[in-house]
């Protein structure tokens, strides 16, 4: 009987050992999920960032980039307006939706302070071939970057509030130091700023736009102003002059070997009026708005005969698969870019 009571007591005491054991571990681990979910959240609002400036380094190439062949700045403008767009898209850190204020607050952490910016001749540049600079200009292409504050949110310093040296336990959960983060979208800050940055070519000196698209009739190839698409005529005639003028007689051997005769009398003016045959230039490009691609000079013109055009008209062996397939096209309503044309 005396052992019986001796050893209830034991028992209550094992069992409170064991209870206060559970209380004090289970604030260790509740920190420990909380911490982590709170780096979670810092990983996940991290690639957020990166997000922000790989967005405007791509929109930015939807913009204009020239006005062949007079300016190549207005890169500059269309990558500077795609990062403020991308700035605003991705003030809460969402992308798809902008949020009045901006910033985000998840469960142990906020986001705020999102920036984004794009710079231009960052030193990635290709100047093409020598003879094509005077058209074709290296704008030294672009590079994006983005910046954004991480801190921490409804994480007590130390358990229980308080300083540190007044709490349950001695050291704090959250180094000051950290409760702050500034995230970059490449690599680490430098103090408050972040240098790293992608970098990419922009502009493939391709022609945008409804003036660099029009069609060059090959009947105003004799006049002061030889073509209603200006930029492509300026553009072609710029890179062919250095290359074609200097030689005397080339291209009329070339044609006498081939042919077995000049198409191209003394006679014939061009653009340039200087009744040289080698210095002849003639260029046409139409588009669906000519009929059957085909262009029509006038008859006392020094090729007078029908000027089938790239991508090709019924005229040709060559051409005329195209003109069959764009006759269909057409008939199906214009079927393209994965329109079913059947």
């Amino acid at each position: 009987m005396t052992r019986r009571i001796r050893s209830v007591p034991s028992r209550r005491r094992e069992r409170g050992q064991a209870l206060l054991e559970t209380a004090i571990g289970t604030t260790l681990f509740v920190t420990i999920i909380a911490l982590g979910i709170h780096f979670a959240e810092v990983g996940f609002l991290s690639l957020k960032v990166q997000e922000a400036a790989v967005s405007a380094l791509w929109d930015g190439t939807h913009g204009r980039m020239h006005h062949i062949p007079v300016t190549y700045g207005e890169a500059g403008d269309s990558m500077r307006d795609a990062a403020a767009s991308a700035q605003g898209r991705y003030a809460d850190f969402n992308g798809l939706s902008a949020v009045a204020g901006g910033g985000i607050t998840q469960a142990f952490t906020r986001g705020a302070d999102m920036r984004v910016s794009c710079d231009m001749d960052v030193g990635v540049g290709w100047s093409g071939a020598l003879l094509t600079r005077l058209v074709y200009r290296d704008n030294g292409g672009t590079a994006c970057g983005a910046q954004a504050t991480l801190s921490t949110w409804r994480i007590p310093t130390a358990f229980l509030e308080g300083e540190a040296q007044s709490a349950l336990y001695k050291e704090r959960n959250v180094d000051p130091g950290l409760a702050n983060l500034q995230v970059c979208a490449v690599g680490r800050p430098m103090g408050t700023t972040c240098p790293g940055r992608f970098c990419m070519l922009v502009d493939d000196w391709g022609l945008a736009g409804e003036l660099e698209s029009a069609t060059c009739n090959i009947l105003m190839q004799d006049q002061l102003i030889p073509c209603t698409n200006a930029p492509l005529h300026a553009a072609v005639w710029s890179t062919y002059a250095p290359t074609a003028l200097p030689i005397p007689t080339a291209a009329s051997n070339l044609a006498q070997a081939a042919l077995f005769w000049n198409p191209l009398p003394p006679t014939a003016l061009a653009m340039v009026g200087l009744g040289m045959k080698e210095k002849t230039f003639w260029m046409s490009a139409a588009g669906e708005e000519a009929l059957d691609f085909v262009q029509t000079p006038v008859p006392m013109d020094p090729i007078s005969r029908f000027w089938p055009t790239t991508p090709g008209s019924a005229i040709g062996v060559t051409t005329f698969p195209y003109f069959m397939a764009h006759g269909r096209r057409l008939a199906k309503g214009g079927c393209f870019l994965g329109k079913d044309c059947d």
